[in-house]
């Protein structure tokens, strides 16, 4: 199955012959077609080769959602090196402990972050490309798209790793997964196929361009459609790009569509037909909100670095706005099965497995994906209703066990959510001699909120929870820490529960 799908290169090649003028990449600075953007990536091949670069060797990327993220990208694939989307945000002392680690070849950046990084110690032999072309010492970005077109180098073949993606690392540490060109193509065909995707699709991904960076072109790319690119995060910025240009399709976080929702114009939306949402959990409140705004619901999508992108789907061939992560798309399978690996029927939680095409081999160093028997584990308990919906419950290293009782805290969160004091709520375990380990809380206030401990206790009691269930701990905060990506970052706030600064309250 793999020698017979193209490459994210042949694709490009392909739309160059059959319709060049087709606008592929839509940016703030202009717009490349087919033809153009062949051009640009055959051109930046060629100084990518110069540099040193050829298959195997790692080409880190440190932009935003920028066209130069995308054409260096493809450059890097056209050659056989590997693209390495980094965090731009990060502290740049970060940055190049990564380099070191990743062992960059060339590492494209930009601004301060590039000035910061140059005025570091840049491990020897890599070589740091400004974007702007203005920092003296830096290989410059504008004249490598001048460069001499690659000399017909061999194509890169369909199960030749493209590049390396970084899970979240939320849970443990970050590993590279080795996404292939038949992955990504296997990938981006269920979601061509579960969304009925075509050419006639303009596509706005506002995922952050260091999590899943394929996500921001393999769709266009693959129907012949376009992509927008837009660097700023508002209501207002999207409102007005999906205007501009038409997009009919947006990737996004549940927040993106809540401060929508209250921001945008329905006309705003018009041309809008499908809103995707993924990431994190899209409450139904935040569906109701956005579908009575942009005239459309919000379809929540599930996908991890291991299986490429996404992998489950609420689509208008089906879908709930409850929270369901939808139904199983095509090209995927999927399984629900307890601690000894034994299928669950529907209702009952259980540990979510999953195989096809587009899951990846394994990981950089040699690390193997967690198996059962030709399944990958995904490492998340879910539960499957009789129509094959899938509603997500808990990492299992999330899971509570109080005095052998199981906690979900995505349950609790919810349910501290629905308090209309409370805008948003972590839960987390916190050892404990006599119960194993007991939940506690950290809450946001909505502004101007009276909130308690006494308050919160209330509310949960009157809901019926059980008192095992009810946290032991309410902290009032300001905010919740989060990665790059948007999700909240629970590791800051276990590490304030280890060390034993909550008390009982």
């Amino acid at each position: 199955m793999e020698t017979a799908t193209p490459t994210l290169n042949a694709l490009l090649a392909e739309h160059a012959r059959r319709t060049p003028e087709r606008p592929f990449i839509h940016h703030r600075d202009g717009t490349l077609d087919y033809r153009r953007t062949q051009a640009l990536v055959e051109c930046l091949a060629g100084a990518l080769h110069a540099l040193g670069l050829g298959p195997g060797a790692r080409l880190g990327i440190a932009l935003g959602r920028r066209p130069e993220g995308v054409l260096a990208f493809l450059a890097a694939t056209r050659i056989g090196a590997l693209p390495v989307a980094l965090n731009p945000a990060l502290e740049p002392r970060l940055l190049l402990d990564f380099a070191r680690a990743q062992r960059l070849a060339a590492l494209l950046a930009e601004g301060e972050t590039l000035a910061a990084l140059a005025a570091g110690e840049v491990p020897e032999g890599m070589a740091l490309i400004d974007r702007a072309g203005r920092h003296p010492g830096c290989v410059s970005w504008p004249e490598l798209l001048g460069a001499t077109p690659i000399a017909s180098p061999p194509e890169p073949e369909s199960g030749q790793v493209a590049y390396l993606n970084f899970t979240t690392g939320t849970t443990g540490r970050a590993k590279g997964a080795l996404a292939t060109h038949a992955n990504l193509y296997w990938n981006t065909r269920a979601a061509i196929e579960a969304f009925a995707l075509g050419s006639d699709d303009v596509h706005l991904c506002m995922f952050a361009a260091f999590a899943h960076p394929h996500e921001l072109f393999c769709r266009a790319l693959q129907t012949g459609g376009a992509l927008v690119l837009l660097e700023e995060i508002s209501p207002r910025a999207i409102a007005g790009t999906i205007r501009a240009f038409g997009v009919t399709c947006m990737m996004g976080l549940a927040p993106m569509y809540r401060m929508m929702a209250g921001a945008c114009a329905r006309a705003d939306l018009a041309s809008l037909r499908l809103a995707e949402s993924g990431g994190m959990y899209t409450s139904p409140e935040i569906n109701a909100a956005f579908a009575a705004r942009g005239g459309v619901p919000v379809m929540s999508v599930w996908g991890s670095t291991e299986t490429s992108g996404v992998a489950l789907a609420n689509t208008a061939e089906g879908y709930r706005l409850d929270g369901s992560m939808g139904r199983v798309c095509p090209h995927y399978q999927a399984r629900v099965v307890d601690e000894q690996g034994r299928e669950l029927p529907p209702g009952e939680v259980g540990e979510l497995l999953l195989r096809g095409p587009g899951l990846v081999s394994g990981y950089d160093g040699g690390i193997a994906l967690a198996g059962h028997q030709g399944w990958y584990r995904s490492g998340d308990l879910v539960r499957r209703d009789d129509d094959g919906f899938y509603y997500y419950v808990e990492r299992i290293s999330g899971m509570i066990k109080v005095a052998g009782l199981k906690v979900y805290p995505l349950q609790l969160e919810l349910l501290l959510g629905a308090h209309p004091g409370v805008r948003e709520a972590a839960v987390l375990g916190r050892p404990d001699r006599r119960k194993g380990a007991v939940p506690v809380a950290f809450v946001v206030p909505e502004p101007g909120a009276e909130l308690d401990a006494a308050r919160l206790r209330a509310h949960c009691r009157a809901q019926g929870l059980p008192n095992y269930m009810v946290p032991r701990r309410f902290e009032l905060v300001d905010d919740l820490p989060r990665i790059g990506s948007g999700k909240i970052d629970k590791r800051p706030l276990r590490t304030l529960v280890e060390r034993g600064s909550l008390t009982d309250g």
